[in-house]
């Protein structure tokens, strides 16, 4: 149900906030992550840079994946061939998130000493490459997957890039991450141009849409990823002389689908051969990617 336009409490983290500009065919999301961030990135001893691009990684999804109307999973993966290798952010409806990134040190370092410019982290860390969203409704039904090569300075770019190639849909999406007070945070704002059914698109609608973007443009970095402003807050300041209508948050929490049992059965399907190799001071130590769990195992008897 939509909640009035005047209403300015609310959740301030780790949520996504629904909303429409009053009287227009424009509707967006915004995101805010708080604890849920620093707690995927603190699993992990990413440098600064890496983290950050995770942390983008994950409020672009969440913005995504939060547009799901059935149970499932938005998948989204960058590769590229720089320092970072491999960036994997899961979102499952309604509201679960997991992401790890695969990266060269040595690589890193390199392109710290270089000079990493804001704004142009996709190609100074990146490099060339593809970003990749899939949809998973289940091991019965087939993914459906869009693809866009790595074209912009920035993942927010990216995600642009595809919707104009994929989606053929007027995007907007703006990306923010940053530490505050010794902890992660990351937001973000999307808007999109939906057409009414039978509504023929004309030079008023390029207008108001093109209105809607710039405003949404002119949100701070620092506004994005505030603990001080809720997202509901932030959308009255951009939209209040148009009016904009907000609708119920969708909570975001962490999850993982690693178990013992899990890995052992991806290690049943090694050979005898394979399993030794795997071998270290007389156990086979598996660690998730996504949370670092630790699991050992007793090798197989010869």
């Amino acid at each position: 149900m939509p909640t009035s336009p005047s209403v300015l409490g609310g959740t301030a983290d780790d949520v996504i906030q629904p909303f429409q500009i009053e009287g227009e065919d424009v509707r967006g999301r915004v995101v805010r992550l708080g604890p849920l961030v620093d707690e995927i990135l603190h699993r992990h001893a990413y440098p600064d840079g890496v983290a950050s691009l995770l942390a983008h990684a994950l409020a672009m999804t969440a913005l995504l994946g939060s547009s799901i109307k059935f149970e499932g999973k938005l998948i989204m993966q960058a590769k590229g061939d720089g320092a970072v290798k491999t960036i994997v952010v899961d979102y499952k409806t309604p509201g679960e998130m997991r992401g790890w990134v695969a990266f060269d040190q040595e690589l890193y370092d390199q392109a710290v000493e270089r000079g990493v410019d804001p704004g142009r982290e996709v190609p100074q860390l990146l490099g060339g490459g593809y970003l990749a969203f899939t949809i998973d409704q289940g091991p019965d039904t087939e993914r459906y997957q869009g693809i866009v090569s790595l074209e912009g300075g920035t993942l927010a770019e990216c995600a642009q890039k595809y919707f104009e190639d994929s989606e053929q849909l007027p995007s907007a999406v703006k990306l923010s991450a940053a530490q505050v007070d010794g902890t992660w945070r990351a937001g973000g704002i999307m808007l999109q141009y939906l057409a009414s059914a039978g509504h023929q698109h004309g030079d008023d609608d390029d207008d108001s849409w093109r209105e809607s973007a710039i405003l949404m443009a002119s949100t701070r970095d620092d506004e994005l990823v505030s603990p001080e402003i809720t997202p509901q807050q932030l959308l009255f300041r951009l939209f209040h002389e148009r009016g904009v209508r907000v609708f119920d948050p969708i909570p975001l929490g962490v999850f993982c689908q690693c178990s013992r049992e899990r890995i052992e059965d991806v290690l049943a399907q090694f050979g005898g051969d394979d399993m030794s190799d795997m071998v270290v001071d007389g156990k086979i130590v598996v660690t998730c990617e996504f949370c670092s769990r630790v699991y050992e195992f007793d090798p197989p008897a010869q």
